[in-house]
């Protein structure tokens, strides 16, 4: 297995796209917010490099940089285990608290017994998916309706659906987060995805919304279809939002990764 750590929280786990605690998914990146991991991982590999208390950007920032991920993922559960309460902060405020994490969804229910853990392995994880998605619809082709509405989710008469967006490369997000952000869920960067594809659990069903022509499962997009490109929407600034500034004395001369909360209190 090439998970690197087992995670509480997941990123894309809202009310209205996560339903079955029992279930487990890959990711790419970490998502922070309560994880395990080997002692030797920690002692060996992160304790040493671990950022200093000098430097200005966060932990959870540098954890998902490719040098430290070395190819690695995490294991996520669809439901979260923790949640996000604090709502001021240095790197948080009330507006930002209310728009991401109040409405993320936490699980409830007593004594879960996870789904075939053994499911999220390398390899067997690949058949799985590739099972789920063998009998999927393809949502692309759906007239009149909208993927940022979720009455465009509803009646798929399978278990699951397959909406395929435009990715050329691994960091072509342009699509994702602008779908990202009229579903109301994380759009500050992509997190939460496996392969160029991310999955939620919209009005009863599971739905792969999958990067064409980079993901690999882009093999299901069926003979006529094309991915769907989102265009950016216009920024709006919030009255709410005031911008953090830096003092020289915090400053350090490693430009390494912000926080993207912090970049956006910042414009």
């Amino acid at each position: 297995c090439t998970a690197r750590t087992p995670i509480l929280f997941t990123p894309q786990g809202y009310q209205h796209t996560s339903a079955d605690p029992s279930l487990l998914h890959r990711v790419e990146t970490m998502p922070g917010l309560g994880w395990i991991l080997k002692r030797s991982l920690w002692s060996q590999e992160l304790e040493p490099r671990w950022p200093t208390p000098d430097k200005t950007w966060d932990w959870d920032m540098w954890m998902r940089l490719p040098e430290i991920r070395r190819g690695r993922e995490c294991v996520v559960p669809e439901v979260s285990r923790t949640y996000h309460f604090g709502s001021s902060g240095l790197n948080m405020n009330s507006y930002f608290h209310d728009i991401y994490f109040t409405k993320h969804s936490v699980n409830t229910v007593r004594d879960v017994e996870l789904s075939n853990v053994d499911s999220v392995k390398k390899e067997q994880y690949e058949e799985r998916l590739e099972e789920e998605m063998r009998g999927a619809v393809v949502l692309n082709s759906r007239v009149g309706g909208s993927p940022c509405d979720e009455q465009f989710y509803t009646n798929l008469q399978a278990t699951a659906g397959l909406l395929f967006i435009s990715m050329e490369h691994a960091k072509d997000f342009s699509s994702w987060l602008s779908l990202a952000k009229c579903l109301h869920v994380w759009d500050l960067d992509a997190r939460g995805f496996h392969r160029g594809m991310w999955r939620l659990h919209m009005s009863g069903s599971q739905v792969f919304i999958i990067g064409a022509p980079f993901s690999p499962y882009s093999r299901y997009m069926t003979h006529g279809v094309e991915p769907i490109v989102m265009k950016k929407q216009e920024k709006v600034q919030s009255k709410e939002v005031e911008p953090r500034v830096v003092k020289k004395s915090e400053k350090s001369e490693y430009k390494g990764p912000k926080s993207l909360i912090e970049k956006k209190l910042e414009k």
